[in-house]
């Protein structure tokens, strides 16, 4: 889909180049296989990891939405359950964490290279 726009492509897991080729080999949901990258877009051939250790800055990103998640989870556990004990923030906490870890791993790694990578969006490349 030619003229993909910025926040569609980022959502999808779409290569910032061409915002046509996917990211990742596999579905998130495919949990033997979430992680492994494709190491050019299929489309455009754009080299998606741009140096080698590019993604240990993603370790900040992910950092930044785990925080971002416990607050948004205290919260809601605050409000909603009547402020339980410390070993329902943790249980709710940990639980959740370990069955969002495919969405986190592979949004901060797009999240990373959308903001950082210095690629140009380019519509002669999508096919």
């Amino acid at each position: 889909m030619p003229g993909r726009n910025y926040l569609t492509a980022l959502l999808q897991g779409r290569c910032p180049r061409c915002r046509t080729g996917k990211m990742f080999a596999f579905p998130a949901t495919n949990i033997a296989k979430f992680n492994v990258m494709h190491t050019e877009c299929p489309v455009c051939e754009l080299r998606l990891q741009p140096e080698p250790g590019f993604y240990q800055g993603a370790m900040y990103v992910s950092y930044a939405f785990t925080i971002a998640f416990l607050v948004v989870v205290s919260v809601v556990l605050y409000y909603f359950a009547g402020d339980p004990s410390e070993w329902v923030y943790i249980g709710v906490f940990i639980t959740l964490m370990i069955l969002l870890v495919p969405l986190n791993y592979r949004y901060s790694r797009i999240l990373f290279l959308y903001l950082f990578g210095g690629i140009k969006y380019n519509p002669p490349l999508s096919k």
